[in-house]
């Protein structure tokens, strides 16, 4: 092995390090508020902050405009002047979160009706997701392999949003002055991470917009806009559903289960970020190049199935102790929900291969696939099987996107066989 390639891993496996330090400490903590929130709040309440935070989540594809892991390209082939790259994405991000505060206003007027929680929250909420924009920082820092800056300004407004939280139970403040600190959350954070990108750089780095480049990100951008949208809309749309066509009671146990699931999905996330420069410079082997990729989606996988594994065989103990008997059902929702992970850590490497190979149309087709398979399944299991119907939707969605579909195309095919070569490495092991 290289002398580069050497000192890139150990680059890159310090990243995860401390990317993985502060999930640690961002599982515990947001765990322990989660667990305190749930019981005071009670599960009518819960359920409605739940679909307040799922809305936000809609909207943050308008204000990441399909750029994140395209800036990170631009970064690292330093073709273009970085300042030229953030100036240009910043702008057109928040361009983005702008449109984001128009259509729900539009929607709130067009639509007329009364929703789970009231339409001021939700333009707020709009609001917040569009200071969103500011994340872009944090693709500076992967793409420098960098990230103990991202990961100190998520701590610092974790933190501060727990203890507010905290004095508020403490105090017994109402659902208010929670809805408020989720809108907030997302301004604090990008405002940290831009203060700690000039403290970096010493503001040796000046922006500067560039109209054709802006065209030229666009260009490249706009299938993973519609992709992100509708990745999110598979991800976040069941719960909106139950909370329209169940209520909130039914949402507040939805939540419970699904948070316990979601909390795992930083981990491949964080991998194949920190393993993405590295990975993108081994194309010049294509030997090399498949061997990473097989071994990373070797790892994700089975982690995948370590956690789904584990988390089925204590989920009734897990949910019961941590929330109470009141959301005791949500084990039932947890032991299907979980085994979506599976796919979603798969999912991580699979995204990053298709902007890899310039395969972005295939991205919108996969994540489009499962947005319309969701709905469909939702809009039909949740009257007849209620919240454990959405769980099966949500799994079924998430294997037709995430390897099903990487089948009926011949530019995907290999990745396909990668997935599958991994679904059966306990069989290569002992062979081997």
């Amino acid at each position: 092995m290289s002398e580069l390639n050497v000192t890139s891993t150990k680059k890159a496996l310090g990243n995860i390090t401390w990317l993985f330090g502060e999930k640690v400490i961002t599982m515990g903590v947001a765990l322990l508020i989660s667990i305190v929130l749930a019981r005071y709040l009670g599960v009518s309440d819960f359920g409605k902050l739940n679909y307040l935070i799922s809305f936000i989540a809609i909207l943050m594809p308008f204000s990441a405009l399909g750029l994140n892991a395209i800036v990170v390209r631009e970064l690292v082939n330093e073709k273009v002047n970085t300042g030229t790259i953030l100036g240009t994405a910043l702008l057109l991000r928040a361009l983005g979160g702008l449109a984001a505060v128009v259509i729900v206003l539009c929607g709130c007027f067009i639509l007329n009706k009364e929703l789970l929680v009231s339409t001021n929250w939700l333009v707020l909420g709009a609001i917040g997701s569009g200071f969103s924009s500011l994340l872009l920082f944090d693709f500076y820092f992967q793409s420098i392999v960098q990230s103990q800056y991202v990961v100190k300004s998520r701590l610092i407004v974790l933190l501060l949003s727990s203890a507010l939280k905290l004095l508020a139970i403490y105090y017994q403040m109402s659902l208010n002055l929670f809805l408020i600190l989720v809108v907030l959350e997302p301004v604090f954070t990008g405002l940290l991470l831009y203060v700690f990108f000039n403290v970096k750089k010493n503001k040796l780095i000046k922006f500067k917009f560039d109209s054709n480049y802006a065209k030229e990100l666009f260009s490249q951008s706009k299938w993973l806009i519609l992709s992100g949208f509708m990745a999110i809309v598979y991800l976040k749309v069941d719960q909106i559903m139950i909370g329209e066509m169940l209520g909130s009671e039914e949402l507040g146990i939805y939540s419970v289960a699904v948070r316990m699931s979601e909390v795992w999905y930083f981990f491949p996330t964080a991998i194949v970020a920190s393993f993405f420069p590295k990975l993108l410079k081994s194309r010049v082997s294509y030997a090399l190049y498949e061997y990473n990729l097989q071994r990373l989606c070797d790892s994700l996988c089975w982690l995948g199935i370590v956690v789904a594994i584990f988390i089925t065989s204590i989920s009734s103990l897990l949910i019961n102790t941590l929330y109470g008997q009141e959301y005791n059902f949500a084990s039932q929702v947890l032991n299907i929900h979980i085994w979506a992970g599976v796919f979603i850590f798969m999912r991580a490497l699979l995204s990053k291969w298709l902007i890899a190979e310039g395969l972005l149309k295939f991205s919108l087709v996969t994540h489009g696939i499962a947005a319309v398979v969701n709905v469909v399944l939702n809009y039909i299991w949740i009257p007849q099987f209620g919240i454990l119907g959405a769980a099966w939707a949500t799994l079924i969605a998430y294997a037709l996107s995430s390897y099903v579909v990487l089948w009926i195309n011949r530019k995907t095919l290999p990745m396909a066989k990668i997935m599958t070569k991994t679904i059966t490495f306990p069989y290569r092991l002992l062979k081997n």
